[in-house]
C-alpha cells in the first residue's frame, strides 16, 4: 500500500468535522486513501486489524484504500457504528 501524506490541515478537518458529529466515525478522503485519526483509528483497527501510524502532533492514524470501503463500513455499521464519510472540498 502507498504511504498516504498526512497534513495538520487533515487533522484539523478531521476536528472540525467531529466536533459537529460527535458519536460518528469519521473517515476522511484523503488522495486514494480513508484516513481515520485517534479513537477512530483505533476502533477501526479493532475491528478489522489494520495497521496504525503515529503522526507526530497528530497521534494515531489508520488508512485503507478507498475499494476497502465496502468492508469496513460493513464492520463498523454492524458494529453499532454512525460512520461519516468526508471527501475534500476544494476552493474554486
Amino acid at each position: 500500500m502507498k504511504k498516504t501524506s498526512i497534513r495538520h490541515e487533515h487533522f484539523k478537518s478531521y476536528q472540525a468535522i467531529r466536533h459537529k458529529y460527535p458519536g460518528a466515525v469519521v473517515l476522511l478522503k484523503i488522495a486514494g486513501d480513508y484516513t481515520a485519526f485517534q479513537q477512530d483509528a483505533e476502533l477501526i483497527q479493532q475491528l478489522t486489524g489494520n495497521s496504525i501510524s503515529q503522526f507526530p502532533g497528530i497521534g494515531n492514524t489508520c488508512h485503507f484504500s478507498i475499494t476497502e470501503i465496502d468492508r469496513i463500513l460493513h464492520k463498523l455499521v454492524k458494529a453499532g457504528n454512525k460512520v461519516a464519510l468526508c471527501d475534500p472540498l476544494e476552493n474554486p
